[in-house]
């Protein structure tokens, strides 16, 4: 219903400044808390199986963070790509015991599909979801043994 053109527009030029806000990034050493004092909910968004730990996890030892809950992020995607409705999301976090009114933080393998979490929560009015960026791959070489949740380990 807008107007379209087939000539080529001119842009104004504009300038953008980026700023980092810093309570939006979770380091190693706030999941490190998280894992005793749960002051917020971790989300991952990697496919099932490097969650669980049953398969390998892009060539690292698979699993995940205690107390995280796995949402693939595929999970938010119709099949043409595209984001499902605010609805579909918002039953995709309910069925996952997810409460978007309480904090939250995303992490996946290096903090890029992670990001889908946190997309798919602004959809639904949260506006202050936190990635870890560091993610599995930070997370599998810094945690103490007994912080790296697997299906794989506790089967032998």
């Amino acid at each position: 219903g807008h107007p379209v053109t087939a000539e080529v527009s001119q842009p104004a030029p504009a300038i953008f400044k980026a700023r980092l806000n810093t309570a939006l990034l979770k380091t190693f050493e706030e999941m490190m808390h998280n894992v005793g004092s749960l002051r917020f909910q971790v989300v991952d968004s990697r496919p099932e199986g490097p969650f669980r730990g049953t398969e390998l996890d892009q060539g690292l030892e698979s699993g995940h963070i205690p107390g995280a809950v796995n949402i693939p992020f595929h999970s938010f995607l119709t099949e043409t790509g595209h984001e499902k409705s605010i609805e579909e999301i918002q039953q995709i976090f309910h069925e996952k015991k997810i409460d978007l009114s309480k904090p939250l933080t995303a992490t996946c393998h290096k903090g890029v599909t992670a990001c889908h979490i946190a997309l798919a929560a602004y959809l639904c009015g949260k506006r202050d979801v936190a990635v870890y960026d560091g993610s599995w791959s930070e997370w599998i070489y810094r945690a103490p043994p007994r912080y790296k949740v697997s299906e794989l380990k506790r089967n032998k």
